[in-house]
């Protein structure tokens, strides 16, 4: 009877903490059972391609597919790489295993988002993009959440680059693009990408 009593009362509790969201649910983890970051930042994208605006698209859409999955995004563009300076690092190609914990601790973030693209080339009409990105904890250094993604899509001309390119040039064109028709293929490249990616 004691401890039934006991059981019951105990049951009672927890439905009442759990009601005043004193008990939260566990957070969901990943593969590896570390649990995903609650706050993220999209370091540049490691461009191994020829490609001088892809990159800065991706990135753009990387942010703002990450809000759209329920992580937050304190830092973007323009502040996230004056801090990046400040650690000396001016590319996506500087941020490695090495340094990925002091980056991340430095932004106060606790995770960091990875790009790599390796290739955007055009043949007979048809553009093809193929890159990886990677989820990484600022705690344990671990990879999260890794995915590697190739889409091809039928374009029309290339879109002519003017000018000297510049990281400030790039970043004021990718948001103009990124209604245009310039930015439909890295979106479409982000949002196939990130579809395995659970927060």
């Amino acid at each position: 009877m004691t401890l039934t009593f006991r059981a019951a009362s105990l049951a009672l509790l927890c439905a009442f903490l759990a009601s005043c969201n004193l008990i939260r649910p566990k957070q969901r983890e990943s593969a590896e059972g570390e649990g995903m970051p609650a706050t993220a930042a999209v370091v540049p994208v490691n461009n191994q391609s020829q490609d001088i605006t892809m990159p800065v698209l991706i990135r753009y859409f990387l942010e703002e597919a990450l809000d759209d999955k329920g992580f937050k995004v304190p830092i973007r563009f323009d502040e996230l790489d004056n801090r990046l300076r400040q650690l000396g690092i001016t590319e996506g190609a500087q941020v490695n295993d090495g340094n990925i914990q002091n980056i991340g601790q430095n932004l106060k973030v606790d995770g960091i988002v990875q790009g790599t693209l390796y290739e955007v080339s055009m043949n007979k009409g048809v553009k093809v993009l193929r890159a990886s990105f990677r989820l990484v904890s600022v705690f344990s250094g671990r990879t999260l959440w890794e995915k590697q993604v190739e889409i091809e899509q039928k374009v029309g001309d290339r879109l002519p680059v003017k000018g000297t390119v510049t990281s400030d040039w790039t970043l004021k064109r990718a948001r103009s693009m990124t209604r245009s028709g310039a930015g439909k293929l890295p979106k479409k490249l982000v949002r196939d990408a990130l579809k395995t990616l659970k927060n």
